[in-house]
């Protein structure tokens, strides 16, 4: 498995400790791809023997790190994990079994881990409402808690660099071709969310406008389609947070904490939105990373 890590330092280590204590008899690879500001992750991985850290003095976004990562792997499946997540004790186990299936790409839940935090429940909302645990099992477009078979990866990567969203548009090449990622929710993560509304807010303008730029650019969207997004996106708001409620109340885990914390998930939507806003009014760029044909 492969965790791209940035600036990591209060999440990594429960990361790697559930990762060393994992219910299976199978053998998995360990390889994070850190680009910090600082050397406390040398530290942390000491304690990890199994893991194989590669370090880089610039910044390295998840696509770049995945990429990298990637290339020194020896395995024919390939699971990416935040260092901001901690996998469930069977993660790595139910992993391998779902990819007994043809499926190329399959996908898993994602819980909160930090419910502690009114700030975090905002953000669990905002970015991961798709996958909360108690889903069904079913195809979708998009997939978070991402594993796939090298051939996959071969065929429709690399990941894309210098941005977030890479996993985004490798789902959009793959359901190109008629695949879509497998959700199975018995594959869990808990995902460390952002608890300080500054970054929290300023996160979601970084990820809308991130989302938009890679929507332009590969799905070759023509200036009158960017104008047209540009024009309904006053719509936009409404529209996401009509979304993440439907799910919300449908799956109904989380009903009382999504109620608490509507404001600040409708906040942070707007400022999604507002991103997606500015992403549409930028000159797209030139695309870094991408599949070699597809």
């Amino acid at each position: 498995m492969i965790i791209p890590s940035f600036n990591s330092r209060r999440t990594i280590e429960a990361c790697l400790e559930l990762l060393k204590n994992q219910a299976t008899d199978k053998t998995f690879e360990i390889i994070v791809v850190d680009s910090s500001t600082d050397a406390h992750i040398e530290m942390v991985v000491e304690r990890f023997p199994r893991v194989r850290l590669y370090r880089f003095p610039e910044r390295k976004f998840p696509g770049d790190a995945l990429n990298f990562g990637i290339s020194k792997a020896n395995s024919e499946i390939l699971a990416f994990i935040g260092a901001d997540c901690i996998a469930d004790q069977n993660w790595v186990g139910e992993t391998l079994k779902a990819h007994q299936s043809e499926y190329p790409v399959i996908g898993g839940a994602v819980d909160n881990g930090n419910p502690e935090s009114y700030v975090g429940w905002g953000h669990y909302f905002c970015e991961f409402s798709q996958w909360m645990p108690r889903s069904s099992k079913r195809q979708m477009d998009d997939a978070c808690c991402l594993s796939l078979k090298r051939w996959a990866f071969d065929r429709y990567g690399p990941f894309l660099e210098g941005t977030y969203c890479s996993d985004t548009v490798f789902n959009w090449r793959l359901a190109k071709d008629g695949y879509k990622p497998l959700f199975i929710p018995s594959i869990k993560i808990s995902h460390i969310n952002i608890d300080s509304l500054k970054a929290y807010l300023k996160h979601e303008i970084i990820h809308g406008r991130s989302f938009a730029n890679v929507r332009t650019m590969e799905q070759n969207f023509s200036m009158l389609q960017r104008i047209l997004f540009i024009l309904m996106s006053p719509l936009l708001p409404l529209l996401l947070f009509y979304r993440t409620a439907r799910r919300v109340f449908k799956n109904r885990i989380y009903l009382k904490q999504f109620i608490f914390s509507f404001p600040l998930v409708l906040l942070g939507l707007s400022l999604w939105s507002w991103g997606e806003f500015l992403g549409y009014l930028s000159k797209p760029k030139k695309r870094i990373g991408g599949s070699k044909e597809y």
